[in-house]
């Protein structure tokens, strides 16, 4: 299957499944970022909440 067949597919895809394609792909490439692992779990224990991110502005920043 070359590049262009898939993205002639993913055109077709509805908007929840290009949100969740992108956040997949985005998750892929951080994979291959040295230390994402550690900058991530980091972020995760964080517990300053002036730190913390709405969901709607979490979905604001991957949607843009």
């Amino acid at each position: 299957m070359s590049v262009k067949d898939i993205q002639d597919q993913l055109a077709t895809l509805s908007l929840e499944d290009r949100r969740q394609l992108t956040a997949f792909l985005v998750s892929l490439r951080h994979q291959e970022l040295a230390g994402y692992k550690e900058s991530l779990a980091a972020k995760i224990d964080d517990t300053n909440e002036t730190n913390w991110i709405s969901l709607e502005e979490f979905d604001r920043r991957v949607s843009a």
